[in-house]
């Protein structure tokens, strides 16, 4: 049964890695689509399902599930990783239907190519991006200097815009991050023009779309990274080039400011990946144990993910940040083993408490975790579907979580696939 008339945000409390794709999958048959509303290739939501497990990067979490899948306008498109998402679901035998404003940025070679230099050039300084052009490519978008995907699907259009930029991006990656450009103008346009006829029978007026039917029909809205990437109220600036939070779900789709239901995701633990203040991070055995036992791996990157004790002053004011009204909780099972577990609960600087975290980089690096301490666990909890069956000690870690955050735990995850989770 189709939830009536409540769209719902799914958004990540974190850095990222909540375990979104699970529980966008999870819940997504109840609702009549699924919207990605932000970031680009850069997303790594991973689907596990009997013998499938698909990872998604721009295509949302829902497709494999069948039914409408929306991507909107402020989502960056990589065509090339587009496409071969789409030949990966049409294998499988998904039957997804696709639909993409046409809106939509599209990432150029030039602008990975920039990525790179600009990393290399920093140095020790680096942001520890990705080297996918995201970043670059929403630099086009606010200066007014971007291709979009209706400039694939229109040869002339594409040609006049790649020619206006090209010069630009030669003499900035060459003079000024000393780097080489070996990129042929005439190949990228043959390149994605092609991509422009393939990718032409998805365009579809999503933002329209939504405004006609926000109040009809209940969509799921998917946000990529988590709130402390947000490129204004995260750890700046490592961060993305844009918004995390919940609120963008309206400026990202054009919708009208109006209630939407908003869920949190967030891990038992902490984890992100590059640089950047943590400060419950464990460089310890715990830290291992959270790594391996939890397969703490960059979809996109490959890379380790830090990882370190669960930091509820973090997920307290991202809470608020984003007017969650219930949370998912994931990767519960990972924990199982420890003899302590330990909740952050907030910072001291230089002896003085802090209501929330430090705006300062300077300062977040300096930060002292208080902590609150709960016994382990030795049960295999994966296997358990009902809330009364788990552990008494991790019973009381949920609780503890539920009261500091003033709101229910509504879900718990207590393995990848889709039917290792606990409803409540």
């Amino acid at each position: 049964m189709k939830q009536s008339n409540k769209s719902l945000v799914v958004v990540g409390l974190q850095w990222g890695d909540e375990g979104k794709g699970k529980f966008i999958d999870f819940l997504s048959g109840k609702y009549d689509g699924t919207v990605r509303y932000n970031g680009g290739n850069n997303a790594g939501h991973t689907v596990k399902f009997k013998d499938k497990t698909v990872h998604f990067s721009l295509i949302p979490s829902a497709a494999l599930r069948g039914g409408p899948v929306y991507i909107s306008q402020a989502v960056i498109i990589n065509p090339e990783i587009l496409l071969k998402e789409i030949s990966m679901l049409k294998k499988i035998g998904s039957k997804f239907d696709l639909k993409i404003d046409p809106r939509c940025h599209v990432v150029l070679p030039y602008h990975q190519a920039l990525d790179s230099a600009s990393e290399e050039y920093k140095g020790k300084a680096s942001t520890g991006s990705l080297k996918l052009g995201i970043g670059f490519c929403y630099e086009d978008r606010t200066n007014r200097a971007g291709i979009r995907l209706i400039d694939l699907i229109d040869p002339k259009m594409l040609k006049s815009r790649l020619e206006a930029a090209w010069e630009i991006k030669k003499r900035r990656i060459e003079l000024v991050y000393g780097s080489k450009f070996d990129l042929n103008l005439e190949t990228v346009y043959r390149r994605f023009r092609q991509f422009g006829r393939k990718l032409k029978p998805y365009v579809f007026p999503v933002a329209e779309f939504l405004r006609e039917n926000i109040g009809k029909k209940s969509f799921l809205f998917e946000a990529a990274q988590g709130t402390y990437l947000d490129f204004v109220f995260g750890t700046y600036p490592y961060t993305v080039a844009y918004h995390a939070t919940a609120s963008a779900a309206l400026t990202d789709t054009g919708l009208p400011p109006l209630q939407l239901n908003v869920t949190g995701i967030c891990k038992a633990y902490t984890t992100r990946v590059g640089n950047g203040p943590f400060p419950t991070e464990q460089k310890n055995s715990v830290g291992g144990h959270l790594q391996t036992t939890g397969r703490e791996f960059g979809t996109v990157s490959g890379r380790k993910r830090r990882c370190g004790w669960l930091d509820l002053a973090l997920v307290k004011n991202a809470v608020e940040l984003n007017g969650v009204k219930s949370l998912i909780l994931t990767k519960l099972d990972v924990l199982g083993g420890l003899k302590k577990i330990k909740i952050a609960t907030g910072y001291t600087l230089k002896g003085k408490k802090l209501a929330y975290p430090p705006v300062s980089e300077k300062d977040f690096n300096r930060v002292k975790p208080v902590y609150r301490e709960f016994a382990g666990w030795k049960q295999d909890i994966s296997q358990i579907r009902k809330f009364n069956l788990l552990p008494a000690s991790c019973g009381k870690y949920i609780k503890f979580i539920e009261n500091f955050l003033g709101i229910p735990v509504q879900f718990i995850s207590v393995g990848p696939e889709r039917n290792q989770t606990i409803r409540r």
